[in-house]
């Protein structure tokens, strides 16, 4: 061997022996969230601090330690007297907090110390503009609607899209819409307009016989809903060669078990953050291993707070670990059980947003896949 390639060799493996060191540092993270049982806050708070401790139990096998600090984040608790705890001090990560008051005086902390906040709740405002140390993992909902907007034009350029008025005079979707078009417009995306209460024969000349129609409500509720699956119905019996497919609201997925032949049959696609698929294997199997480490089973809610925490864990775990305070949020979480995480900087100096959400495919062969951004 020559001297080049013995060199080489040595310095190839006191890389991996530095990687091997640099994952046996353990990770100190703080939950700083209301674990208490007096309310529905607490009882998701403690649900997600689960998930994070199965997810670092997890990763051990992959020489990730973790060792936990938590304290009681109380909707009324004072944070700044929590915080003494020399523990405090000692953390690299911070989950929390879930009150949106809470953030300057947590994050000011972290800051101090050299931790990163990791906020996995939605909040009533945006800290990672101004705080850099910041994970926002539920961004406003502008800017959830300007994404889902750009991906859906890029994703059925080539569908006609009929927007469809639901006469709905409490609809809070008439931002999207209204977006929906101005970017359909700039785009030369072609769209057409019609309502739900039109007659059946002008209702179909809306629709493109030659090509595949995406229809969009400008309604999420139940009713109109409803009433939207009964046009479409009487538009397929009538129009058989026509190709119908719906996109829906976040919300619809509330719907799922009283409409799930209704999302397959008019191949529907709904926007997400978070999916919980209880059929899936993978899930199926994360739910009999919560239920036997807490004897218990998870809250009702979609999503499921267990799943998000270990999501969560799995996906900051394995990247502060191995990368420390340089990471990015850029691990690929293509695992995940539930979650769709990939974060992108606030400007230069900005704390970090996560902008992934996925469009779940609900297709006419009864499958429910996952289209991920």
């Amino acid at each position: 061997m020559s001297i080049s390639k013995r060199i080489a060799a040595v310095l190839a493996m006191l890389l991996v022996n530095l990687t091997c060191a640099l994952a046996l540092v353990p990770l100190n993270v703080g939950i700083a969230l209301p674990l208490h049982n007096e309310d529905g806050d607490g009882k998701r708070a403690v649900e997600y601090y689960r998930g994070l401790i199965m997810a670092a139990e997890e990763l051990e096998k992959e020489g990730v330690q973790v060792n936990f600090f938590a304290w009681n984040f109380h909707k009324d608790s004072d944070i700044n007297i929590i915080l003494q705890d020399p523990n405090a001090r000692k953390c690299d990560l911070f989950f929390g907090p879930m009150y949106t008051k809470q953030i300057p005086a947590l994050q000011e902390f972290a800051e101090k110390y050299g931790a990163k906040v990791i906020i996995p709740f939605s909040i009533n405002e945006n800290p990672s503009g101004k705080y850099k140390n910041v994970f926002q993992v539920y961004i406003e909902p502008a800017l959830a609607r300007k994404n889902e907007i750009k991906q859906f034009c890029e994703y059925f350029k080539n569908y006609q899209v009929v927007v469809v008025g639901c006469n709905d005079e409490q609809t809070n979707k008439g931002d999207f819409t209204a977006d929906l078009k101005r970017e359909m417009t700039t785009n030369k995306v072609a769209y057409t307009m019609t309502n739900l209460t039109t007659a059946d024969n002008l209702f179909a000349k809306a629709f493109n016989a030659t090509k595949p129609n995406i229809v969009v409500l400008n309604s999420a509720s139940n009713t109109a809903v409803k009433d939207a699956f009964k046009k479409l119905d009487a538009l397929m019996k009538t129009n058989p060669k026509v190709k119908v497919s719906l996109f829906g609201y976040t919300e619809w997925l509330m719907y799922t078990n009283a409409y799930a032949e209704f999302f397959h049959r008019f191949d529907t696609y709904i926007p997400t953050h978070s999916y919980y698929n209880p059929q899936g294997s993978a899930t199926k199997i994360f739910t009999e291993k919560y239920r036997a480490k807490f004897g218990c089973e998870m809250l009702d809610y979609n999503p499921r707070f267990g799943i998000m925490g270990y999501d969560h864990g799995r996906f900051f775990f394995r990247g502060f670990s191995k990368m420390g305070n340089d990471y990015k949020g850029i691990y690929p979480n293509n695992d995940a059980l539930q979650s769709r995480i990939h974060f992108a900087q606030v400007g230069q100096n900005g704390g970090m947003q996560n902008i992934g959400f996925k469009f779940i495919h609900f297709n006419r062969d009864r499958g429910i896949y996952e289209v991920a951004f």
